[in-house]
């Protein structure tokens, strides 16, 4: 959740959330569906 990476990286929820607006953006997807299948076809990760 949000709240469980903000806690983590000592940042706020509201800040996680624009990075992964900002992330989406760039991306140019709108949701964390997307993001992830755009990520995999485009190489952008590696399993």
């Amino acid at each position: 959740s949000y709240k469980m990476i903000a806690d983590d990286l000592f940042i706020s929820e509201e800040t996680v959330r624009r990075h992964i607006k900002n992330i989406y953006r760039k991306l140019e997807v709108h949701s964390k569906s997307e993001a992830v299948a755009k990520a995999f076809k485009e190489k952008l990760v590696n399993l």
